[in-house]
């Protein structure tokens, strides 16, 4: 009974902790805005999208991206 309490705790305080964050591309120039794909995660998981949203921006000349 407690090993259950315990999983079910765990499951509830993983998922309410979760966000949702959009990468945003931004043209330097113009300031022009861009919305990439949103993914719902924790704080792990947001490491990773994070970076992989940033790295987009390198791709082009004068964009930036980051999580929103």
């Amino acid at each position: 009974m407690k090993k259950t309490m315990y999983i079910l705790a765990f499951v509830i305080i993983t998922v309410s902790c979760k966000k949702e964050y959009t990468c945003v591309c931004t043209d330097t120039v113009t300031g022009e805005k861009s919305y990439g794909d949103k993914i719902r995660s924790g704080k792990l998981a947001k490491k990773g999208y994070e970076a992989s949203c940033e790295a987009n921006g390198d791709v082009y000349n004068n964009i930036t991206c980051e999580l929103e």
